[in-house]
């Protein structure tokens, strides 16, 4: 007897169906991986928030945002990213202890000194969601405007989770930032040179305590998602090259170097997932991540409104807005 062979119709058919069932599957399955990793980012923020406390307890304070000696008070602004962030010392407090024994104090975050530490990358501080861990970053904001030029850059482990330092409460219509303007949360307050002038050189960084949140920890963000960053994006695209010729738009040099204060501050009208070097920014789609005072982690939305968002730093009785 002959067995009929399979026509070129019926292998179409197959190959069609096949076709369908991966067409419906791959969205399910790239569900599930970044469900994976959004899971795995709140357990990194907690992770952070966990070590905070720890800081806090052995310390009476969470960490200066500008750790160490060097450069010296009063620091200019070309001079706010040479210190250590506050990510240094935690290290202790997140089984880092053998590379926090290597940080040298006596010189900045910066030099050649403390090469090994802010090459060492730290698993914690990368969102599974954002890009590659290394990047090349300038150290000199001296010639902020214009090429850096290659003596002034150097390969850095970067980081996607920043401090909620404050927020930009007020715009004036000049444009210009004023302390008066900006509120404070969980991580202290700089002193200014120059108490009304914002862009002055800060003489002092006081540590911030939990004890002056008076309106509960559970309602004052802490840690917040910054990724993607050096590069700068925009509502999910990378300008980075658009922006390289006019200013760093992100200055960042390394999860062990402090930044600009400016920088670390939610600028007014900012909301999620806008740009990543003015606000709360994620690659998790609809949302980012966020980190309260009290060690618990929330998933933000993308159409959380800036009012609420504001109301975030310094505490809220009304809470957290929804979520999905």
């Amino acid at each position: 007897m002959l067995r009929r062979g399979v026509t070129l119709v019926e292998v179409l058919v197959t190959i069609g169906i096949i076709a369908m069932l991966i067409a419906l599957l791959l969205p399910a399955v790239q569900s599930a991986r970044e469900s994976s990793r959004r899971l795995q980012c709140q357990t990194q923020v907690r992770e952070l928030l966990v070590a905070t406390h720890s800081h806090h307890d052995a310390n009476n304070a969470v960490p200066s945002l500008y750790v160490g000696s060097e450069p010296p008070y009063p620091i200019n602004s070309w001079e706010q990213n040479q210190r250590f962030s506050w990510r240094v010392p935690l290290l202790p407090f997140l089984e880092q202890t053998q590379l926090w024994e290597q940080v040298r104090w006596d010189v900045s975050a910066t030099a050649a000194e403390n090469d090994t530490v802010r090459h060492t990358l730290i698993p914690g501080f990368i969102c599974p969601s954002g890009g590659a861990p290394e990047k090349v970053k300038a150290v000199s904001f001296r010639t902020i405007a214009g090429d850096q030029p290659d003596g002034d850059k150097f390969s850095v482990m970067r980081y996607d989770y920043e401090v909620a330092a404050g927020i930009v409460i007020e715009m004036p219509d000049g444009g210009q930032v004023t302390p008066e303007r900006v509120l404070y949360g969980v991580w202290g307050h700089p002193e200014f040179q120059e108490p009304t002038n914002f862009f002055s050189r800060i003489a002092r960084y006081h540590q911030g305590r939990f004890s002056r949140i008076t309106r509960g920890l559970s309602h004052t963000v802490a840690i917040v998602e910054r990724g993607g960053v050096p590069d700068l994006w925009n509502r999910g695209e990378n300008e980075n090259e658009k922006y390289s010729a006019i200013m760093f738009p992100t200055p960042q040099c390394g999860w062990s170097a402090s930044d600009l204060l400016f920088s670390l501050l939610n600028q007014h009208g900012i909301c999620i997932n806008m740009m990543n070097n003015q606000g709360m920014y994620s690659f998790h789609p609809a949302g980012a991540n966020i980190g309260m005072a009290d060690g618990s982690v929330r998933f933000l939305a993308d159409t959380t409104s800036f009012q609420a968002i504001m109301s975030l730093y310094g505490g809220s009785v009304e809470g957290l807005p929804e979520t999905p």
